[in-house]
């Protein structure tokens, strides 16, 4: 199947799709890839100017959506067209990985592949997070979306009134007073043997 005849599909799927969000997903993204292909083009188109002559060039990606792995690789000489090049490469190289590993998986396996392309790709920049925790957010939904609905039970289910168990053990048991000594009886002390009087002595 050709790009075009792909692409008319994708319409007809976009225009039958019983997904609202996944259209509305669709246009965020090409507006915001279109943009970004714009600014590539006339940043490269600046560079090319500046580096005609003596003065000398540099590539700037001020203002610009394009991944980490883009701006790593340009960050090693920007004013050589070396890397200018190999920049460009590694950003078609990221997209190629999106396609494969997130837009053409969630078409096989039916998930929204335009809503998850776009947090994938430009979540990190919109909502200011780094691309990794997109990506376990989409390979772990199910997961994660079963922790947001036990949360959400758990918050419905929860009554302020009602104490927790441990309040309700502290309660139950009081400190035990320790019972007041009784006065013990007095030992009666042995009486003393009075001593024995001699026997008077012998009548003289």
């Amino acid at each position: 199947m050709s790009f075009k005849e792909e692409l008319k599909k994708e319409q007809i799927d976009l225009q039958n799709s019983k997904r609202p969000y996944e259209t509305a997903a669709f246009l965020v993204f090409a507006v915001l890839f279109l943009q970004q292909m714009a600014f590539l083009i006339y940043r490269f188109w600046n560079f090319v100017k500046a580096s005609k002559g003596a003065a000398t060039g540099w590539f700037s990606t001020a203002s610009m959506t394009t991944p980490p792995l883009f701006s790593r690789v340009l960050s090693l000489d920007n004013s050589k067209y070396l890397y200018v090049y190999l920049a460009i490469l590694a950003l078609a190289f990221w997209y190629f990985l999106i396609y494969l590993f997130v837009w053409r998986y969630c078409k096989r396996h039916g998930h929204a592949k335009w809503t998850w392309t776009l947090l994938v790709v430009f979540g990190p920049t919109i909502l200011l997070m780094p691309p990794y925790v997109f990506y376990a957010i989409y390979v772990f939904r199910p997961y994660f979306f079963r922790f947001i609905k036990t949360v959400i039970e758990e918050y419905k289910a929860y009554d302020p009134k009602v104490p927790f168990p441990e309040e309700v053990e502290e309660e139950m048991v009081e400190p035990v007073k320790e019972a007041p000594k009784k006065a013990q009886p007095k030992k009666e002390e042995p009486k003393k043997e009075e001593p024995i009087e001699e026997l008077e002595s012998e009548s003289k």
